[in-house]
């Protein structure tokens, strides 16, 4: 039951967010992008996976399951974040931002590994979505918590 505290933390903390309008941030040359943070598991966390959906329940929010090892928290922002996001970043009204909490596992010659990630995509007037990423060690912190709480090794 411990395990959905930090997910529902997350979650309230997308919600009501008024942070300045972010800057884009590139990958770095370790293949971790600001807002990743990756642990290694024995075998496929479905305990995880299982409270990271439970956790995606408040309004405004969407679960998206793309499959077993894919799992991600879509939250609208609150209209004045989803108005300068839009405005910053070139964005539509027709389709608002989303702030994104995801989980993504993979199998690794040492085991199960899984990133979680979070960012902001800002669909574009074009069609195509721009994906803006804030480094915050803070929120890094808390889910490399959270994987560890479920049974990995944040690395």
């Amino acid at each position: 039951m411990s395990l959905f505290a930090p997910f529902l933390l997350l979650a309230a903390c997308g919600e009501s967010a008024t942070a300045p309008v972010p800057e884009p941030v590139p990958v770095t040359a370790e293949g971790i992008a600001p807002g990743q943070s990756r642990a290694l598991f024995a075998e496929h966390p479905a305990g995880l996976f299982a409270a990271a959906g439970a956790a995606c329940n408040q309004p405004g929010q969407t679960l998206v399951e793309d499959s077993r090892n894919e799992i991600r928290c879509e939250s609208l922002p609150p209209v004045e974040a989803a108005a300068s996001l839009i405005l910053e970043f070139d964005g539509t009204v027709d389709d608002l931002p989303r702030f994104v909490i995801s989980f993504a596992s993979r199998q690794s010659a040492d085991g199960i590994v899984v990133t979680a990630d979070n960012y902001i995509n800002v669909p574009q007037q074009d069609g195509g979505v721009r994906v803006i990423r804030i480094p915050d060690t803070r929120t890094e912190s808390v889910m490399r918590d959270v994987m560890a709480r479920a049974g990995g090794v944040p690395f």
